[in-house]
């Protein structure tokens, strides 16, 4: 009898041994995106409408990337709400910060957000301990026939001790919309481009 819960208890203290050594995949995460507008604006328009749109021109959209690991391939971020219809009500919301949406005689402002690029990276391996965010998103406007585009980016990159929870990874990329979208919003060229000016 004895001999026997030794040989369990052995055979259990060598399965995580097995298990670190041999690497696990890591599951997929559920990423929730905030939509709300976070802009803080000072300056606003009245008596002009906007249209708004977004497009998503990643080859893989279903996907905010991976988190590495043994299996990166199953270790998808996958966005809730979708990343396009997250940015769409986002921007929605910004533009009417901005005191549009009211009736006017002149024509729409045309607000088109393109995302480029969006992609969460983790190392590949047994042991994940850098993770990386890539964000590109072209900003076109057009304002009565004059025409802004821009593309803006931002990298940013974490040392991890462990593959990051949902948590983690859902504050770390709502924060960097954000602090994107602020960054782009503020730039005078933009506001100029939407007749704040």
């Amino acid at each position: 009898m004895l001999n026997n819960m030794k040989k369990a208890l052995l055979a259990l203290s060598i399965l995580p041994a097995i298990a670190i050594t041999s690497g696990c995949a890591l599951s997929p995460q559920i990423i929730t995106l905030d939509s709300s507008n976070t802009l803080q604006v000072t300056e606003t328009i009245s008596g002009r409408t906007a249209l708004v749109r977004v497009l998503d021109e990643r080859a893989e959209t279903d996907s905010l990337g991976n988190r590495g690991g043994a299996a990166p391939e199953q270790a998808l971020l996958i966005a809730q709400p979708t990343l396009k219809a997250a940015l769409t009500e986002k921007m929605q919301g910004s533009m009417q910060a901005f005191g549009f949406g009211g009736a006017s005689p002149l024509p729409p402002v045309k607000v088109e957000m393109v995302v480029n690029q969006f992609n969460y990276q983790c190392n590949e391996g047994n042991w994940v301990s850098d993770c990386k965010l890539d964000i590109e998103l072209r900003l076109n406007i057009d304002n009565e026939g004059k025409v802004f585009s821009q593309p803006f980016r931002l990298n940013e990159s974490r040392s991890v001790v462990v593959a990051p929870q949902a948590e983690y990874n859902s504050l770390w990329i709502n924060e960097s919309i954000d602090k994107l979208w602020q960054h782009i919003f503020t730039k005078p060229q933009v506001t100029s481009a939407l007749g704040m000016q």
